[in-house]
């Protein structure tokens, strides 16, 4: 400003910093402020949340959903409905990896089997759980 006794362009100010006139917009554009807003500050809502502070109307994205308690219970109980419906060492392996948290190596232990036979009926075992689960969507 000094030098030129007006306010510089920005093709001026740009090639003075040795910057492309691009990079002094976009520097430009960050040094613009931003307009800060009180997570505490009461906010009113025409849909009757009134008194309520933008922190409260904000979304936990860790939450639980209220109806994922629902879900599982219910999934759970069709796996269940399907596990009946396996051979019996296929749905013990689920069972047992699954609900009760064992890893295969122990199962195969309990099963007087190797761990990679234990693979096996797993893999084989969630084949035939799936198209079970397929045809328990599918009914009404």
């Amino acid at each position: 400003m000094e030098k030129l006794e007006r306010e510089p362009t920005c093709a001026e100010l740009a090639q003075e910093l040795g910057i492309e006139p691009s990079e002094l917009a976009a520097y430009q554009t960050q040094a613009q402020p931003h307009q800060l807003v009180s997570l505490d500050e009461i906010a009113e809502k025409a849909q009757g949340d009134d008194n309520l502070s933008l922190a409260e109307r904000l979304s936990d994205p860790g939450a639980v959903a209220p109806d994922a308690a629902m879900l599982l219970a219910e999934n759970r109980h069709l796996i269940r409905r399907g596990l009946n419906l396996l051979p019996k060492t296929e749905a013990m392996i689920l069972e047992i990896h699954y609900f009760q948290n064992i890893p295969f190596r122990d199962v195969a232990i309990l099963l007087a089997v190797t761990p990679s036979r234990v693979s096996q009926l797993h893999h084989q075992a969630l084949g035939h759980l799936k198209q079970i689960w397929c045809r328990i969507q599918a009914l009404p």
